[in-house]
């Protein structure tokens, strides 16, 4: 009876023992359970509502918006320094026409000291304030004059003019010229290359020919009096490269075609210096005759290093003309041109070197050297843009159509005739 006893006693501690650590377990457990429950269903929920995707695709609009809002504001800034700049020259313009004609008057210094305070005043105004529009009075900038373009002579009714000057309109007549490497059979044509009036001409930006004694032609970009030429070879000093010409004839052409021609100046020399003088000149004897000249041929007798190959960087032909050359305005749309331009060249070269509108036509139009001295510096005369790219996809796509229509139409007529031809032999 004890042993029984003693048993059941001992089971029923060993059962409360094994429920009470079963409660205690549950106790502890349970908590768990609701926290997994809890955590799955907000899990689900927000998988199921795609909150993070929600989340992250508003972070992404927040940090697209900044990136626009910064680079319209750098848009603004390069607009806003254009600007400044163009004052500039605006101002420089004003008091050396100012000089020119008023050569013995005295300038008002108390006069000219206002404006100037006037003028930095309104600048500091602008940097402080780049988001307002500083000509809201007028969509256009001020009126700008090519620089070492165009000069008035003494006589009022007379503008000196570089004629050979390929931003106002000259061309170089590669059909009448040297062949050049500037102009092969495939490819484009970079011969206007020397006609771009720089003030340091490039190295690799010349018109070359391997030809002897070889024959630049060029079409003038309007009928003048030639006063003098000058040539102009890429920076040297103490030694001109070999090369560049050394002895030069000019001629003028008296018909298009330049069968009939003229000498308007022999013997010119391009010798170095003691002053390294870059740009010399040769004057040209006054001829009634030559009252409209609109085509010129340089005849190139020596070159320096008696070497093969001659390369002229930059030719200038001086002249009087009675037509009233066109001063050039600077539209907010140019200034907008340039801004995208540099932006694009410094920031997306790709975009630039492919799709961009870059040539040297449209970067010295819009006066663009200023804020992008290195897109003038690599332009090229015909450049790779959209349109190229564009004109060559659609050959590409378009060539498998015209290939079977040349098979179509043209070879397999041939070959039915061939064929009817065998056949009538052998019968």
């Amino acid at each position: 009876m004890d042993k029984t006893s003693i048993g059941r006693d001992f089971e029923s501690a060993y059962g409360s023992e094994v429920s009470s650590n079963a409660t205690f377990k549950l106790q502890i457990e349970e908590p768990t359970t609701k926290k997994e429950i809890w955590y799955e269903w907000i899990r689900n929920r927000l998988r199921h509502y795609m909150i993070l995707e929600l989340l992250f695709s508003i972070c992404l609009v927040l940090i697209l918006w900044k990136q626009y809002h910064i680079s319209s504001q750098n848009d603004k800034t390069l607009e806003l320094i254009s600007s400044i700049q163009s004052e500039f020259q605006n101002f420089k313009l004003d008091i050396e026409s100012n000089r020119a004609y008023k050569p013995t008057e005295n300038m008002n210094l108390d006069e000219g000291n206002k404006k100037i305070k006037e003028f930095v005043e309104e600048v500091m105004k602008d940097i402080k304030n780049p988001s307002i529009e500083r000509n809201q009075k007028s969509k256009e900038y001020p009126k700008q004059v090519v620089p070492n373009e165009v000069n008035l002579s003494p006589n009022n009714s007379v503008f000196q003019i570089n004629a050979a000057s390929f931003i106002l309109g000259a061309t170089v007549d590669s059909s009448r010229s040297s062949s050049s490497d500037n102009n092969p059979l495939i490819g484009r044509d970079q011969s206007d290359y020397v006609l771009i009036d720089r003030s340091d001409p490039p190295s690799d930006k010349a018109w070359c020919s391997n030809e002897e004694n070889p024959i630049l032609t060029i079409d003038l970009a309007k009928y003048i009096r030639p006063i003098s030429v000058s040539y102009q070879h890429s920076k040297w000093s103490g030694m001109v490269p070999d090369g560049a010409p050394s002895r030069y004839d000019v001629l003028a052409c008296l018909d298009y075609y330049c069968n009939n021609l003229e000498s308007l100046v022999s013997n010119c020399e391009y010798r170095a210096t003691g002053d390294n003088k870059q740009e010399q000149f040769c004057s040209i004897p006054f001829n009634q005759n030559h009252s409209s000249i609109g085509k010129v041929q340089f005849h190139f007798r020596q070159n320096h290093g008696n070497v093969m190959k001659t390369c002229a960087h930059s030719i200038r032909v001086y002249g009087e003309t009675k037509e009233v050359p066109k001063v050039k305005e600077r539209t907010l749309e140019q200034a907008e041109t340039c801004s995208k331009l540099t932006y694009d060249y410094h920031h997306h070269s790709w975009i630039y070197n492919i799709f961009d509108f870059k040539n040297c036509t449209v970067l010295y139009s819009n006066d663009c050297c200023t804020e992008c001295p290195e897109c003038c510096d690599e332009c090229l005369i015909q450049d790779i843009n959209g349109g190229t790219v564009g004109f060559s996809i659609l050959i590409i796509i378009a060539s498998p159509f015209f290939l079977f229509i040349f098979l179509i139409f043209i070879v397999l007529p041939i070959l039915c005739i061939l064929e009817c031809c065998k056949r009538k032999k052998s019968t």
